[in-house]
């Protein structure tokens, strides 16, 4: 199963995932843990926060392929993080000043970049990779989503109560950094990042989107 790890492409590309599912679960507690004590006598600001991760889902789900087909992959997996980052230093001022408002707008815009990360690293992989490796590489990030999903909110309840909401915020901007910086030293082909030619974001017209929406569904 490790053998897959001899590519140097795609242990930088799981590590990425790694430190960047690691912030994420980190941040996402911590802060839910402050709003519940933060505001107690307000419990609908937790189901704010959760709105704002999920709705975003509904807002970008027929672009991110697109962008991932069109765009080259490994700049916008990386630009991703790097968006994500500076978005997260936002959320900390924000959250340092009470702007309970203008926190939830960071989130919903952080969460909405974050949706366009995993299709373009999904498809690099599919890239770089032999066909009998996917199943390995599909497994080592399953098993990585599964041991934050056990242990992810125990990480982040431990940060938040000895170090407070501030450092589990950092440690998600931090994260997000060096997913970023990892996939920026990844030396990629460009048949890899740019399967359809290169294209800009002027080059995304409603036309090409619905277009490659049909073709998905015909598929």
């Amino acid at each position: 199963m490790f053998s897959v790890f001899k590519n140097r492409n795609f242990s930088m590309l799981f590590l990425a995932n790694f430190t960047s599912q690691l912030g994420s679960i980190v941040g996402m507690t911590a802060f839910m843990l402050y709003l519940l004590k933060r505001f107690s006598h307000q419990p609908v600001y937790a189901t704010i926060t959760e709105l704002m991760y999920s709705l975003p889902t509904l807002a970008v789900f027929f672009l991110v392929g697109v962008v991932a087909d069109r765009l080259n992959r490994k700049k916008v997996a990386s630009y991703c993080d790097y968006i994500s980052a500076a978005l997260s230093i936002a959320l900390l001022i924000s959250v340092m000043n009470g702007f309970i408002v203008l926190t939830f707008a960071i989130i919903f815009l952080r969460s909405g970049i974050s949706k366009f990360f995993q299709p373009a690293q999904t498809a690099i992989l599919q890239g770089i990779l032999k066909k009998d490796e996917y199943a390995t590489s599909a497994g080592l990030n399953q098993m990585i989503s599964s041991i934050f999903m056990l242990f992810g909110g125990a990480i982040g309840t431990f940060v938040y109560w000895n170090l407070g909401v501030e450092a589990a915020i950092i440690t998600d901007l931090v994260s997000f950094l060096l997913s970023g910086l990892l996939i920026s030293g990844c030396k990629i082909p460009v048949e890899v990042t740019n399967p359809n030619g290169k294209h800009s974001l002027r080059d995304l017209n409603m036309k090409i989107v619905y277009k490659d929406l049909k073709k998905g569904f015909h598929i």
